[in-house]
Protein backbone atom coordinates (compact mmCIF):
# COMPACT_ATOMS: atom_id res chain seq x y z
CA UNK A 1 0.00 0.00 0.00
CA UNK A 2 1.65 3.22 -0.82
CA UNK A 3 1.93 6.03 1.23
CA UNK A 4 -1.13 8.36 -0.48
CA UNK A 5 -3.41 5.17 0.21
CA UNK A 6 -2.71 4.60 3.64
CA UNK A 7 -3.06 8.85 3.85
CA UNK A 8 -6.31 8.33 2.32
CA UNK A 9 -7.69 5.60 4.94
CA UNK A 10 -6.15 7.82 7.64
CA UNK A 11 -7.93 10.93 6.24
CA UNK A 12 -11.15 8.92 6.48
CA UNK A 13 -11.03 7.73 9.74
CA UNK A 14 -11.12 11.64 10.64
CA UNK A 15 -7.51 11.71 12.06
CA UNK A 16 -6.35 13.96 8.90
CA UNK A 17 -2.41 15.15 8.78
CA UNK A 18 -0.87 15.37 4.65
CA UNK A 19 2.40 14.85 5.13
CA UNK A 20 4.72 17.03 2.22
CA UNK A 21 7.82 17.38 0.62
CA UNK A 22 8.33 21.27 -0.53
CA UNK A 23 10.77 21.32 -3.75
CA UNK A 24 12.56 24.57 -4.08
CA UNK A 25 13.10 26.81 -1.41
CA UNK A 26 12.96 30.43 -2.95
CA UNK A 27 10.69 33.14 -2.47
CA UNK A 28 7.51 31.53 -3.26
CA UNK A 29 9.27 28.11 -1.12
CA UNK A 30 9.20 29.86 1.87
CA UNK A 31 6.29 31.71 1.78
CA UNK A 32 4.45 28.43 1.40
CA UNK A 33 6.51 27.31 4.46
CA UNK A 34 5.52 29.99 6.47
CA UNK A 35 1.87 30.05 5.46
CA UNK A 36 1.66 26.30 7.16
CA UNK A 37 4.51 25.69 9.30
CA UNK A 38 2.58 25.04 12.81
CA UNK A 39 -0.14 26.69 11.58
CA UNK A 40 -2.36 24.33 10.47
CA UNK A 41 -4.19 20.99 11.71
CA UNK A 42 -4.40 18.89 8.34
CA UNK A 43 -1.22 19.69 6.27
CA UNK A 44 2.58 19.62 7.30
CA UNK A 45 5.48 19.99 5.44
CA UNK A 46 7.89 17.75 6.88
CA UNK A 47 11.01 17.83 4.01
CA UNK A 48 12.64 20.40 1.99
CA UNK A 49 14.80 19.86 -0.80
CA UNK A 50 16.60 22.53 -2.72
CA UNK A 51 19.78 22.73 -5.39
CA UNK A 52 21.43 24.91 -2.64
CA UNK A 53 22.59 22.36 -0.52
CA UNK A 54 23.14 25.23 1.78
CA UNK A 55 19.73 26.82 2.02
CA UNK A 56 18.20 23.88 1.97
CA UNK A 57 20.16 22.72 5.44
CA UNK A 58 19.48 26.42 6.80
CA UNK A 59 15.98 26.47 6.46
CA UNK A 60 15.16 22.59 7.59
CA UNK A 61 16.92 24.05 10.71
CA UNK A 62 15.11 27.11 10.89
CA UNK A 63 11.60 25.44 10.49
CA UNK A 64 13.26 21.96 12.17
CA UNK A 65 12.65 19.80 9.02
CA UNK A 66 14.45 17.41 7.31
CA UNK A 67 16.43 17.22 4.23
CA UNK A 68 16.62 15.22 0.80
CA UNK A 69 19.46 14.86 -1.40
CA UNK A 70 16.60 15.36 -4.48
CA UNK A 71 13.13 14.76 -5.91
CA UNK A 72 14.27 11.33 -6.24
CA UNK A 73 14.63 10.60 -2.68
CA UNK A 74 11.48 12.56 -1.70
CA UNK A 75 9.66 10.09 -3.97
CA UNK A 76 11.00 6.81 -2.95
CA UNK A 77 10.32 8.13 0.68
CA UNK A 78 7.30 6.30 2.11
CA UNK A 79 6.50 9.07 4.93
CA UNK A 80 5.91 11.32 2.33
CA UNK A 81 2.25 11.43 1.30
CA UNK A 82 2.31 14.90 -1.56
CA UNK A 83 4.95 17.15 -3.36
CA UNK A 84 4.84 20.68 -3.53
CA UNK A 85 5.94 21.93 -6.52
CA UNK A 86 7.66 25.49 -6.24
CA UNK A 87 10.20 25.02 -9.55
CA UNK A 88 10.67 26.34 -12.48
CA UNK A 89 7.80 25.99 -14.71
CA UNK A 90 9.42 24.22 -17.74
CA UNK A 91 9.77 21.17 -14.91
CA UNK A 92 6.47 20.56 -13.59
CA UNK A 93 4.81 18.86 -16.23
CA UNK A 94 7.90 15.93 -16.03
CA UNK A 95 7.95 15.78 -12.07
CA UNK A 96 4.26 15.69 -11.75
CA UNK A 97 4.47 12.70 -13.97
CA UNK A 98 7.15 11.36 -11.74
CA UNK A 99 5.65 12.03 -8.94
CA UNK A 100 2.26 10.36 -10.50
CA UNK A 101 4.05 6.90 -11.01
CA UNK A 102 5.91 7.53 -7.67
CA UNK A 103 1.79 7.53 -6.40
CA UNK A 104 2.59 10.77 -4.60
CA UNK A 105 -0.12 13.17 -4.40
CA UNK A 106 0.79 16.51 -6.53
CA UNK A 107 0.57 20.42 -5.27
CA UNK A 108 2.40 22.32 -8.29
CA UNK A 109 2.90 26.12 -8.68
CA UNK A 110 1.13 27.84 -11.46
CA UNK A 111 1.44 27.83 -13.99
CA UNK A 112 0.37 24.19 -14.58
CA UNK A 113 2.41 23.91 -17.48
CA UNK A 114 3.84 26.04 -20.20
CA UNK A 115 1.94 24.54 -23.26
CA UNK A 116 -1.99 22.66 -23.07
CA UNK A 117 -0.10 19.55 -24.68
CA UNK A 118 2.32 19.15 -21.11
CA UNK A 119 -0.76 20.05 -19.50
CA UNK A 120 -2.57 17.25 -20.81
CA UNK A 121 0.19 14.53 -20.17
CA UNK A 122 0.39 15.63 -16.28
CA UNK A 123 -3.11 14.96 -15.98
CA UNK A 124 -3.55 11.74 -17.99
CA UNK A 125 -0.59 10.69 -15.76
CA UNK A 126 -2.35 11.55 -12.40
CA UNK A 127 -5.55 10.23 -13.54
CA UNK A 128 -4.68 7.22 -14.37
CA UNK A 129 -2.15 6.65 -11.11
CA UNK A 130 -5.00 7.91 -9.30
CA UNK A 131 -3.51 11.12 -7.48
CA UNK A 132 -4.86 14.29 -6.86
CA UNK A 133 -3.26 17.06 -8.34
CA UNK A 134 -3.16 20.73 -6.49
CA UNK A 135 -2.52 24.07 -8.43
CA UNK A 136 -0.81 27.34 -6.71
CA UNK A 137 -3.75 29.67 -8.17
CA UNK A 138 -4.55 30.74 -4.42
CA UNK A 139 -6.96 33.69 -5.44
CA UNK A 140 -10.10 31.06 -5.64
CA UNK A 141 -9.27 30.56 -1.76
CA UNK A 142 -9.26 34.22 -1.00
CA UNK A 143 -11.65 36.04 1.82
CA UNK A 144 -12.92 38.45 -0.90
CA UNK A 145 -13.09 36.67 -3.99
CA UNK A 146 -14.89 33.65 -2.20
CA UNK A 147 -17.61 35.89 -1.34
CA UNK A 148 -17.29 37.54 -5.23
CA UNK A 149 -18.07 34.25 -6.19
CA UNK A 150 -20.87 33.29 -4.18
CA UNK A 151 -22.57 36.54 -5.39
CA UNK A 152 -21.99 35.43 -9.28
CA UNK A 153 -23.32 32.32 -8.68
CA UNK A 154 -26.64 34.02 -6.48
CA UNK A 155 -27.19 35.74 -9.36
CA UNK A 156 -27.12 38.69 -7.40
CA UNK A 157 -25.11 41.01 -9.62
CA UNK A 158 -27.14 39.75 -12.54
CA UNK A 159 -25.34 39.17 -15.87
CA UNK A 160 -20.98 39.42 -15.05
CA UNK A 161 -20.45 41.78 -18.12
CA UNK A 162 -17.09 42.76 -17.33
CA UNK A 163 -13.70 42.31 -14.99
CA UNK A 164 -10.45 43.38 -14.08
CA UNK A 165 -7.74 42.15 -12.38
CA UNK A 166 -4.45 43.56 -11.67
CA UNK A 167 -1.72 42.08 -9.41
CA UNK A 168 1.26 44.38 -9.72
CA UNK A 169 4.48 44.72 -6.80
CA UNK A 170 8.35 45.25 -7.49
CA UNK A 171 9.22 41.92 -5.94
CA UNK A 172 10.49 40.07 -8.78
CA UNK A 173 12.37 43.48 -10.43
CA UNK A 174 15.72 43.11 -9.04
CA UNK A 175 15.77 39.36 -9.95
CA UNK A 176 18.41 37.36 -12.19
CA UNK A 177 16.70 34.32 -12.17
CA UNK A 178 14.73 31.60 -14.47
CA UNK A 179 11.45 33.70 -13.53
CA UNK A 180 13.13 36.30 -15.95
CA UNK A 181 13.79 33.26 -18.65
CA UNK A 182 11.76 34.58 -21.48
CA UNK A 183 10.99 30.75 -22.30
CA UNK A 184 9.54 30.25 -18.62
CA UNK A 185 7.22 33.52 -18.61
CA UNK A 186 7.02 34.80 -22.31
CA UNK A 187 4.47 37.25 -20.90
CA UNK A 188 6.82 38.32 -17.78
CA UNK A 189 4.14 39.25 -15.43
CA UNK A 190 1.34 37.83 -16.71
CA UNK A 191 2.93 34.34 -16.38
CA UNK A 192 3.49 35.32 -12.21
CA UNK A 193 1.14 37.01 -11.29
CA UNK A 194 -1.70 37.95 -14.02
CA UNK A 195 -1.98 34.73 -14.09
CA UNK A 196 -3.79 34.30 -11.13
CA UNK A 197 -6.57 36.57 -12.17
CA UNK A 198 -6.83 34.90 -15.83
CA UNK A 199 -7.80 31.48 -13.45
CA UNK A 200 -10.25 33.66 -10.96
CA UNK A 201 -11.95 34.83 -13.91
CA UNK A 202 -12.76 31.27 -15.35
CA UNK A 203 -13.70 29.95 -11.97
CA UNK A 204 -15.65 32.85 -11.55
CA UNK A 205 -17.77 32.97 -15.28
CA UNK A 206 -16.06 29.78 -17.34
CA UNK A 207 -14.06 29.11 -20.32
CA UNK A 208 -11.83 31.87 -22.14
CA UNK A 209 -12.47 32.04 -25.69
CA UNK A 210 -10.04 34.81 -27.28
CA UNK A 211 -7.09 36.99 -25.89
CA UNK A 212 -5.42 40.17 -26.85
CA UNK A 213 -1.82 40.27 -25.19
CA UNK A 214 0.44 43.06 -24.88
CA UNK A 215 4.14 43.18 -23.31
CA UNK A 216 6.78 46.09 -23.51
CA UNK A 217 10.30 46.60 -22.02
CA UNK A 218 10.31 50.14 -20.23
CA UNK A 219 12.44 49.67 -17.52
CA UNK A 220 13.13 45.78 -17.75
CA UNK A 221 12.07 43.10 -19.78
CA UNK A 222 8.66 42.87 -19.99
CA UNK A 223 7.84 44.98 -17.13
CA UNK A 224 4.39 45.55 -17.96
CA UNK A 225 2.06 43.64 -19.92
CA UNK A 226 -1.89 42.95 -20.03
CA UNK A 227 -4.32 40.83 -21.84
CA UNK A 228 -8.31 41.61 -22.30
CA UNK A 229 -10.12 38.43 -22.54
CA UNK A 230 -13.04 37.22 -23.97
CA UNK A 231 -15.73 34.96 -22.26
CA UNK A 232 -17.78 31.64 -23.69
CA UNK A 233 -20.71 33.46 -22.08
CA UNK A 234 -20.23 36.87 -23.34
CA UNK A 235 -18.60 38.56 -20.77
CA UNK A 236 -14.87 39.81 -21.22
CA UNK A 237 -12.16 40.75 -18.69
CA UNK A 238 -8.92 42.78 -18.75
CA UNK A 239 -5.66 41.40 -16.36
CA UNK A 240 -2.49 43.46 -16.08
CA UNK A 241 0.52 43.49 -14.02
CA UNK A 242 3.28 45.54 -13.85
CA UNK A 243 7.30 44.59 -12.21
CA UNK A 244 8.39 48.03 -10.69
CA UNK A 245 5.97 50.05 -8.85
CA UNK A 246 4.49 49.57 -5.35
CA UNK A 247 2.64 46.57 -4.35
CA UNK A 248 -1.20 47.01 -5.96
CA UNK A 249 -4.45 44.40 -5.80
CA UNK A 250 -7.44 44.92 -7.84
CA UNK A 251 -10.07 42.75 -8.66
CA UNK A 252 -13.40 44.35 -9.79
CA UNK A 253 -16.36 42.48 -11.08
CA UNK A 254 -19.52 44.51 -13.24
CA UNK A 255 -22.55 43.02 -13.66
CA UNK A 256 -25.56 44.23 -14.84
CA UNK A 257 -27.45 44.78 -11.51
CA UNK A 258 -24.24 46.16 -9.80
CA UNK A 259 -20.40 45.75 -9.11
CA UNK A 260 -18.62 44.29 -6.16
CA UNK A 261 -14.65 45.42 -5.63
CA UNK A 262 -11.91 44.02 -3.51
CA UNK A 263 -10.79 46.91 -1.57
CA UNK A 264 -8.24 44.32 0.76
CA UNK A 265 -8.04 40.97 2.04
CA UNK A 266 -10.90 41.58 4.92
CA UNK A 267 -13.48 43.93 3.04
CA UNK A 268 -15.30 44.24 -0.24
CA UNK A 269 -17.20 47.45 -1.72
CA UNK A 270 -20.23 46.85 -3.07
CA UNK A 271 -22.94 49.00 -5.21
CA UNK A 272 -26.04 47.86 -6.44
CA UNK A 273 -27.74 50.27 -9.89
CA UNK A 274 -29.79 52.74 -8.13
CA UNK A 275 -27.73 52.58 -4.56
CA UNK A 276 -24.96 54.21 -2.67
CA UNK A 277 -21.80 51.60 -2.56
CA UNK A 278 -21.12 49.97 0.67
CA UNK A 279 -18.29 48.13 2.20
CA UNK A 280 -18.54 44.96 3.41
CA UNK A 281 -16.00 43.34 5.82
CA UNK A 282 -15.03 39.51 5.36
CA UNK A 283 -12.80 37.74 8.08
CA UNK A 284 -9.38 37.24 6.07
CA UNK A 285 -7.44 34.29 5.39
CA UNK A 286 -4.47 33.17 4.26
CA UNK A 287 -5.08 31.62 0.95
CA UNK A 288 -1.55 30.12 0.22
CA UNK A 289 -2.62 27.79 3.05
CA UNK A 290 -6.22 27.95 2.52
CA UNK A 291 -5.63 25.89 -1.06
CA UNK A 292 -3.33 23.76 0.82
CA UNK A 293 -5.58 22.81 3.50
CA UNK A 294 -8.73 22.59 0.63
CA UNK A 295 -6.18 19.80 -1.42
CA UNK A 296 -5.68 17.91 2.05
CA UNK A 297 -9.28 17.91 2.26
CA UNK A 298 -10.28 16.67 -1.30
CA UNK A 299 -7.64 13.94 -0.81
CA UNK A 300 -9.41 12.91 2.10
CA UNK A 301 -12.47 12.90 0.38
CA UNK A 302 -14.12 15.56 2.31
CA UNK A 303 -14.96 18.44 0.59
CA UNK A 304 -14.14 18.63 -3.72
CA UNK A 305 -11.40 20.66 -4.93
CA UNK A 306 -12.15 24.06 -5.97
CA UNK A 307 -9.92 23.37 -9.36
CA UNK A 308 -11.20 20.39 -12.08
CA UNK A 309 -8.51 18.58 -13.83
CA UNK A 310 -10.16 20.36 -16.72
CA UNK A 311 -9.49 23.73 -15.60
CA UNK A 312 -5.96 23.36 -14.77
CA UNK A 313 -5.80 22.36 -18.73
CA UNK A 314 -8.04 25.74 -19.85
CA UNK A 315 -5.61 27.99 -17.94
CA UNK A 316 -2.63 26.85 -20.24
CA UNK A 317 -4.52 27.39 -23.25
CA UNK A 318 -5.32 30.74 -22.30
CA UNK A 319 -1.69 31.17 -22.01
CA UNK A 320 -1.01 29.51 -24.92
CA UNK A 321 -3.14 32.23 -26.44
CA UNK A 322 -1.65 34.88 -24.37
CA UNK A 323 1.82 33.57 -26.24
CA UNK A 324 0.14 33.50 -29.39
CA UNK A 325 -1.25 36.89 -29.06
CA UNK A 326 2.01 38.62 -27.71
CA UNK A 327 3.95 37.31 -31.03
CA UNK A 328 1.31 37.68 -33.80
CA UNK A 329 -0.38 41.02 -32.14
CA UNK A 330 -3.47 39.89 -33.10
CA UNK A 331 -6.40 38.65 -31.11
CA UNK A 332 -6.21 35.05 -30.85
CA UNK A 333 -8.24 32.15 -30.02
CA UNK A 334 -7.62 29.52 -26.81
CA UNK A 335 -7.76 26.16 -28.71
Amino acid sequence: MSAADQFDLVAKGGNIMLNLAIIGLGWWGQTHLRATHEKSDTVCITTVVDLDEELAKSTAKEFGLKTAPSYEAVLADPEIDAVILVTPHSLHTDQIVAGAAAGKHIFTEKPFALNKADAERSIAAAEAAGIMVGLGHNQRYGAPQTVIKQMIDAGELGEVMHMEGNTSHDTLSNVQSWRMDIEEAPGGGLWHMGSHHLDLFQHYVGAITEVYAQAVDRIIPRDTASALLTFECGATAYIGNVMVTRDNRMGNVFGSKGWVKMTSPGSLEIAMRGGDPKTMPVDPVDPVRANMEGFAAAIAGDTPYRFTNAQMIHDVAALDAVKRSLISGKREAVL
